[in-house]
């Protein structure tokens, strides 16, 4: 049975099913009105009036594809089709060739010479290095053969001598008044020689620095010392340390030697390092408040310590003759250092320390 789409509902009541036939499911056939009955047991319709068309029938298999139809005409070249998508970018071209070098451009005007900086704090003088070793002595040369002896001369007549009045250290005049015209003879009458002497009294020790230069010193007394709390420099300031142990000249005087001498008072083990203990005299000039270094003083002790160096090692050195002349009121102080050099140098080595200065 056909189902229509009509002007208006066809059956007698509503229905409640969606079939719009009886025993099947209706058609749309896309009218605005549909005629189908909705429920089972509805009678069917009247026949269609001439308005309604009836529903086509189920739509049959698809036909096989026909051919291809002729290519249609060009389109408008004036149109221009939609942008396609951007491509890969390609591979970098060579590199062009440098381009000519441009004009060097003009020296700029020289800035003004700006202001000379402050002259340096004049550094401090160095420690006196240890005097050198003394040289070779030179072989003797051959002696000259002996002269032949002269005859025996007249015996001459007794000289009668005046010597003049004499001070120690001045010059004398001894004059022979036999004969004409007299003869004079000048010279010096020695000075008496003083000699200062110096002693620890106990153990001092002596510490070289990180470099193996000289550390803490010791001051030397008469029967007693003190060890500085600080390194040893080219200037001692007037501490209370170094006044207690500074003695005055009283008069001029000349300073003509110096002896030291250390005796260890620990064994030491000083596998590949070389220390060495110094004395050296330091002064203080009338009206200067620092001491300094007087270099011909210095000495250094030997043997150098080395290796395996026993307690009860003992260490000295003289002076060559030295001349240093001082005036009166020059205030001294007497001073043992130590240094050292070698894969260990910052060492501290502790003994007993004694020395002297010959004053004339």
């Amino acid at each position: 049975m056909n189902v229509f789409h009509c002007q208006e509902r066809r059956g007698q009541e509503p229905c409640s099913c969606d079939d719009r036939r009886p025993g099947g499911r209706g058609q749309d056939c896309g009218r605005e009105h549909d005629c189908g009955c909705h429920h089972h047991n509805c009678s069917p319709p009247p026949p269609p009036p001439a308005c309604c068309m009836p529903c086509p029938g189920p739509m049959g298999p698809m036909g096989p594809t026909g051919p291809t139809g002729p290519t249609g005409p060009a389109g408008s070249a004036s149109m221009t089709g939609a942008t396609g998508p951007m491509g890969p970018q390609g591979p970098r071209g060579p590199m062009g060739p440098t381009g000519p070098q441009g004009v060097q451009g003009i020296q700029g005007v020289p800035g003004p010479l700006g202001p000379t900086g402050p002259e340096g704090v004049q550094g401090i003088q160095g420690v006196p290095g240890p005097a050198g070793p003394t040289g070779a002595t030179g072989p003797t040369g051959a002696a000259g053969p002996a002269g032949a002896t002269g005859a025996a001369g007249a015996t001459g007549t007794a000289d009668t001598i005046t010597v003049g009045t004499t001070t120690v250290g001045a010059t004398a005049a001894v004059i022979d008044t036999t004969g004409s015209p007299n003869h004079v003879l000048d010279f010096v009458l020695p000075a008496a020689v003083s000699v200062v002497p110096f002693a620890s009294g106990g153990t001092v020790s002596l510490t070289t620095g990180a470099a193996g230069e000289a550390g803490q010193p010791c001051l030397l007394g008469f029967g007693s010392f003190v060890q500085l709390p600080s390194p040893l420099t080219a200037a001692l300031a007037p501490g209370a340390e170094v006044s207690a142990y500074a003695f005055p000249l009283p008069s001029a005087a000349t300073l003509t030697g110096v002896a030291a001498s250390f005796r260890s008072g620990f064994p030491m083990s000083l596998s590949g390092t070389v220390l060495t203990v110094s004395a050296l005299v330091f002064a203080a000039q009338p009206g200067d408040s620092s001491f300094t270094p007087l270099p011909q003083t210095a000495v250094s002790l030997s043997p150098a310590a080395t290796g395996e160096v026993p307690a009860g090692q003992t260490f000295s050195a003289v002076s060559g003759p030295i001349s240093v002349s001082l005036p009166a009121g020059t205030r001294l102080l007497l001073v043992f250092y130590a240094s050292a050099s070698g894969s260990d140098p910052a060492q501290i080595i502790s003994g007993q320390a004694s020395a002297s200065i010959a004053v004339s």
